[in-house]
């Protein structure tokens, strides 16, 4: 009994000698989130109340003073190392977060990005929280490792052994998804979609290391900048002898949009899509094979914009956020460069996805986000009809042709009751998911209406047009598939899996062509655009030229496994690869004539034309007249924000209390702020006098 007892003291006492290892860990990571966060608050919050996430983010630390300590054979050496490099990364996300409204990601050290040099950060680095932060970790660290009981310091080579092991194995599991990962245990997920949330909520260590998969892209076999030249000059062009005309097109991606009639089992008492099914009858139509399910929107857009695929990315990856920073040529910029105006349309936040700085990097000359948009809802999104009104009005609005771009929200996730005011079509032939169906077609009578409007304009419009409109992905429509079992539209190991689950509808009208060019569309969602660049008879690139070919041959691509022995698709990732990842060799001289210089975020560039006074006393009615001011216009004087009211994209006004205008001059200006409360448009400044007005230079944004 005593052996035990002096065993089980023995064992208790090495476990405690460990013990201040995983202590420092949690100290490093908090001292991290501090200057990632950039307040104590929101990092003590964080360390409260996300424990698991604490917990993974300390065993990354730890785990890192085991490798180091392995390798060194000294634990405060490898304590100040570890500390040093985390510290310095989180201090450097948290700049880079208050200056962009992104963090520090792995690929801003491989790949050119607004990043382009970390030096422009270093201005952000003397603040109180910074200064304070670190005045602190080196005070109590020096107390824990010095003045404390210490652990032992150094170690021989089987115990260093030991520890250079354990650290590798820790690790792999943090870092894999299989069942082996830790994450997985304690269900924590990584958030890709939204790096800025992925850090807020898991933790910038912990977030670091789940994004590093997403840099392994491997080389493929000789790739040079002669073997690239050598594919893209001989790929004969699609369109040799342009139209005569060239047509608005205008592209509109229908959110989660699925014509739930083809579900045989399912009995409505109203058809939800009368106008989609109308012009199937008499405009090419069909179905593109979706990478995505459920969620991921960005990345169709990216397949049907780019034409690159993700079959060719790792699995999990968003290259809005991880692989569009620099210019990637896109429909927007090759018909920016045949005249065209180019705007994309967007009813959600412009920081969602990166989508603000994606646009730039594509092409686009201006974006309207949800920022820009007047508050016309249908249940918690924005209406499909908003979108429509914004369409219209910017191809009315410009005297060349245009290309649009446009996203829509109405019939995002989720589709349970209550969802919308009213389900006023009734499903039957289920039960459990019968609420999930209503919900789901009452939104399908937004996304018809919306295609009724723009067919309807445009009809009526002297303007040539072509509109693509499809859906990105499935919706999900209750957990593991339910909806879609119970209507028996999916059997348990379906073999048809991916083309029920993954196959997205599709429809492209026009005011001008022959009726007698309807076809019947089945392709994948990369190989769109080549084919409508052909059917409105527009240049394309000698990638686009590429997928066009493709499309004629194989128009739904191999699977990931049986791609990696087709000789075509070989050449594909080839080129994608020298897009994303290479040199762009392919690009040549167009590497530069991709972004639009003049790149606008919101309805047009914010202008300040006048600026009147009216009233007397303590408090007057400043008014403002100008150009593309929003409903979300907030008026500034002096840098105070006032209550605004918006009368119109050309006149808002606001009440001035009496300290302000003893405060002249006063400088004016008009902000649009996001949801995070970042700057995301901003007019001219003007200078009142109270007797005259100037104009100062516009601040760039």
């Amino acid at each position: 009994m005593g052996d035990l007892q002096l065993l089980l003291r023995e064992t208790g006492l090495r476990a405690a000698r460990r013990l201040p290892l995983f202590l420092w860990s949690v100290w490093i990571v908090l001292l991290v989130e501090l200057l990632s966060r950039g307040q104590w608050g929101a990092a003590f919050s964080w360390t409260f109340h996300k424990i698991p996430e604490l917990s993974l983010n300390a065993l990354v630390v730890l785990s890192l003073l085991l490798l180091f300590t392995s390798l060194l054979s000294n634990v405060r050496i490898s304590f100040w190392l570890v500390a040093t490099v985390c510290l310095a990364f989180g201090l450097i996300s948290g700049v880079k977060l208050s200056i962009l409204g992104v963090p520090f990601v792995p690929w801003d050290l491989l790949l050119t990005s607004e990043t382009k040099d970390m030096a422009q950060y270093i201005g952000g680095l003397l603040n109180f929280t910074t200064i304070s932060g670190l005045l602190s970790f080196i005070g109590i660290s020096l107390l824990l490792l010095y003045k404390l009981p210490p652990v032992r310091l150094v170690f021989r080579w089987k115990q260093r052994l030991i520890m250079g092991v354990s650290s590798l194995i820790l690790l792999s599991a943090i870092y894999s998804d299989d069942f082996l990962s830790l994450k997985k245990i304690v269900n924590v997920q990584n958030l890709a979609w939204d790096q800025t949330e992925n850090v807020k909520t898991n933790g910038f260590l912990l977030s670091t290391i789940m994004n590093l998969k997403f840099l392994i892209q491997k080389e493929p076999d000789d790739y040079n900048e002669e073997s690239i030249r050598s594919i893209a000059s001989s790929i004969p062009p699609v369109v040799t002898e342009p139209g005569e005309k060239k047509p608005n097109i205008i592209v509109v991606l229908s959110e989660s949009l699925f014509d739930i009639t083809q579900i045989k089992s399912l009995k409505f008492s109203q058809d939800p899509l009368p106008f989609y099914h109308s012009l199937m009858e008499k405009y090419t139509s069909g179905t593109m094979l979706s990478p995505q399910f459920g969620g991921g929107t960005a990345n169709v857009e990216f397949e049907v914009l780019t034409g690159n695929s993700m079959r060719f990315l790792p699995q999990g990856s968003v290259p809005y956020n991880q692989y569009v920073d620099k210019g990637i040529d896109s429909l927007a910029s090759i018909l920016a460069r045949q005249g065209y105006e180019t705007t994309a349309i967007n009813p959600f936040h412009s920081w969602f996805y990166n989508s603000k700085h994606v646009y730039e990097n594509m092409g686009f000359a201006k974006y309207i986000s949800q920022e820009f948009f007047e508050p016309d809802y249908e249940g918690p999104y924005i209406a499909d009809r908003a979108v429509a009104k914004y369409i219209t009005e910017t191809t009315s609005s410009t005297s060349g042709p245009d290309f649009i771009f446009a996203n829509t929200m109405e019939n995002h996730y989720h589709y349970y009751p209550g969802k919308f005011e009213k389900n006023t079509i009734e499903v039957t032939g289920v039960t459990e998911s019968k609420g999930l169906f209503e919900t789901y077609a009452q939104g399908l009578l937004g996304v018809d209406d919306m295609l009724k409007r723009l067919v309807t304009y445009y009809e009526n419009s002297n303007e040539p047009t072509i509109l693509l409109f499809f859906g990105d992905h499935l919706p999900s429509l209750g957990d593991d598939y339910l909806a879609y079992k119970e209507s028996g539209y999916l059997k348990e190991n379906d073999p048809d899996f991916v083309n029920k689950m993954h196959r997205v509808p599709v429809l492209i009208w026009d005011n001008y062509l022959p009726r007698d060019r309807k076809e019947h569309i089945s392709m994948d969602t990369s190989l769109i655009g080549s084919y409508l660049l052909k059917l409105a008879e527009r240049p394309g690139s000698y990638y686009t030229d590429f997928l066009y070919h493709i499309s004629q041959q194989t128009p739904i691509l191999p699977s990931k496994q049986e791609s990696a022995k087709d000789e075509r698709m070989k050449v594909y990732e080839k080129l994608q690869y020298d897009i994303l990842f290479g040199k762009q060799y392919a690009y040549g001289d167009m590497k530069n004539n991709i972004k639009k210089e003049n790149y606008v975020i919101g309805l047009g560039k914010m202008y300040v034309r006048d600026v009147k006074l009216e009233g007397s006393g303590n408090d007057q009615i400043l008014k403002v007249h100008g150009e593309n001011l929003p409903y979300g216009s907030i008026l500034q004087v002096n840098g105070q924000p006032l209550e605004t009211k918006w009368l119109g994209t050309g006149e808002i006004t606001a009440t001035v209390k009496k300290e302000l205008l003893t405060q002249a001059p006063m400088r004016i200006e008009i902000l649009v702020k996001d949801s995070k409360d970042a700057v995301v448009g901003k007019s001219n400044d003007y200078v009142y006098t109270g007797t005259s007005l100037t104009t100062a230079q516009p601040d760039t944004y």
